[in-house]
């Protein structure tokens, strides 16, 4: 940032000095022209950078999810889901790389119901469900 600055304030110095050295000549015109060319350069030279970085900055691999966050956030909508459509005694957990889906009551239970609501929700294999 400092020898961007740096290069503004260069370039204008110079610039005042050539137009000081200029007499009104039709070469004049065109040394302006080409001074206004260097001008924008320096001002827009940054540019290609500030992408540069934006462009690592999105593919950076060092960039780490909190999985535990979205695991209990999956958890909660899987038991939120299956307490609207009729399993409010129903907990779940990760255990192995599954959810496992708990009841306190486990008579009478719809295990595919509970099964393709999970699949549904969490949006994982049915391989990845069990139900106890």
């Amino acid at each position: 940032m400092t020898a961007w600055l740096l290069s503004i304030v260069g370039i204008t110095v110079v610039g005042v000095l050539v137009e000081l050295l200029l007499t009104d000549s039709p070469m004049s015109k065109f040394v302006r022209s080409i001074y206004t060319f260097f001008i924008l350069f320096i001002i827009v030279s940054p540019i290609p950078g500030m992408f540069k970085n934006f462009e690592a900055n999105i593919e950076n691999p060092n960039i780490q999810i909190n999985t535990d966050f979205v695991q209990t956030q999956t958890l909660r909508r899987v038991e939120a889901a299956l307490s609207s459509t009729g399993f409010p005694n129903a907990s779940a957990k990760y255990a192995n790389d599954k959810i496992v889906i708990k009841f306190q009551n486990p008579t009478n239970i719809d295990r595919a119901k509970v099964i393709s609501i999970v699949v549904a929700v969490a949006n994982i294999p049915a391989e990845k469900v069990e139900v106890q």
